[in-house]
């Protein structure tokens, strides 16, 4: 008896640790942190094979070289352009701030008065001269800072020899953590990971792919209105769909201006109205539905309240992962709960 405590003691000590030592050392750590994610992405194709009667060694491998594949041809034909679309926004931002002063000034006749006058348009225009410059600066040193390039080759190597490593020996992977688990206690653990694994594949593997399918939308609706910086606009409005209500919001705010900047007609807004409508009916009435469920079942207060929270803790993880956090959080309060009422059921009976 005593060493079966002692033996839960210790297992509860060593994952105590190397979840301290996996905060502690996060930058170190991410490239296992980014192939252990990989590898759980890919993992239901590998599975799909092995069912298929493929070797899982082979299917590991082909999985993980037709992503690193498409992660490539991306690289090399799509980033490049979102690059040089980037750094062209900010490089125009001083003469597209120009429009915006002429426009206040046009207001400010119309209102007859001197709410917009000089003063307060130079300040506008030093805020936005400034921010532009320091954009710039921090965008330029992401990609050409020689410390920045170190490390983004240290995890362009590693990465992947730690994703084939997770992928192939995934249910080794699970065996050994199940049977380093007291066997009282597998099946009750064993079903909440399921569980738990049912909701995060649901958003994850599924909200990533609407963020696509929203990104491709985007990128036609923009093409199509002729708006400039298309393909950047696309990809920053399908990354922030991930976030719940705000990335909307985000996205048209900066689509808006970047097209009242172009175009120099208001009218304009009615199409980016037109097309962010059609993408929220999109999202709501048949992509997320269809691909991922209803939120996991939460009221908007509660996403709204998640972000918040999660954002607070975590940053920018913790804004597009709120949503399973919140959900899996839910899970649980509801089967306390229900532990609860077959306990006071239990003492009733009694």
């Amino acid at each position: 008896m005593k060493i079966i405590s002692l033996n839960k003691i210790l297992i509860l000590a060593i994952i105590i640790a190397v979840i301290i030592i996996s905060i502690l050392y996060s930058k170190i750590l991410l490239p296992f942190f980014i192939g252990a994610f990989i590898a759980y992405l890919l993992n239901p194709l590998v599975v799909y094979a092995e069912n298929k009667k493929i070797n899982r060694n082979l299917a590991s491998l082909v999985a993980l070289v037709l992503f690193l594949g498409f992660i490539l041809l991306f690289s090399l034909s799509v980033l490049p352009i979102i690059i040089q679309q980037t750094l062209e926004f900010l490089d125009r931002f001083p003469n597209l701030v120009k429009r915006v002063e002429d426009y206040m000034l046009k207001i400010s006749k119309l209102l007859n008065n001197n709410i917009l006058e000089f003063d307060n348009i130079n300040i506008l225009k030093d805020f936005h001269d400034s921010l532009a410059i320091i954009l710039k600066k921090i965008v330029n040193k992401l990609l050409f800072s020689s410390i920045a390039i170190m490390n983004l080759f240290s995890l362009i190597i590693i990465t992947p020899i730690v994703t084939w490593y997770f992928l192939k020996d995934w249910n080794k992977i699970i065996f050994f953590i199940k049977n380093n688990i007291p066997v009282k206690y597998q099946s009750n653990i064993e079903n909440n990971f399921n569980e738990v694994d049912v909701i995060l594949s649901s958003f994850i593997r599924g909200q990533f792919l609407v963020s696509i399918i929203l990104a491709i939308f985007y990128f036609i609706a923009f093409y199509l209105v002729g708006l400039d910086h298309a393909i950047f606009l696309a990809m920053f409005s399908g990354i922030f769909s991930l976030i719940p209500y705000f990335g909307i919001i985000i996205s048209f705010l900066l689509s808006s201006y970047i097209a009242v900047l172009q175009f120099t007609d208001l009218f304009f807004i009615v199409w980016i109205i037109l097309i962010f409508l059609i993408s929220f009916l999109l999202e709501g009435y048949f992509l997320s539905p269809k691909i991922i469920g209803e939120k996991l079942g939460l009221h908007p207060l509660a996403i709204l309240y998640s972000i918040f929270i999660f954002g607070s803790v975590l940053g920018f993880v913790g804004v597009f992962f709120a949503i399973p956090f919140a959900s899996i959080i839910f899970l649980y309060y509801k089967k306390i709960l229900f532990s609860i009422n077959n306990i006071k059921n239990d003492t009733k009976s009694i």
